[in-house]
């Protein structure tokens, strides 16, 4: 069993994707809000960081 296989989506796949992915982390931020608090920095900067690569990416190729 490989559960590495190679897909392919379209365009509003990833965009449902994205969406189903926004409103996960809203609906655990919300609940556990005081769980994360104190790493807000690091989430911020994680997150920053990953937007960056994958921009450079993008638009690389």
């Amino acid at each position: 069993m490989n559960i590495f296989k190679k897909y392919t989506y379209s365009w509003w796949q990833i965009g449902l994707l994205k969406l189903a992915l926004l409103f996960l982390g809203m609906a655990i931020g919300t609940y556990w809000h005081e769980i994360f608090s104190q790493y807000i920095n690091i989430l911020i900067i994680v997150g920053i960081v990953l937007g960056v690569y994958l921009s450079f990416v993008s638009f690389k190729q």
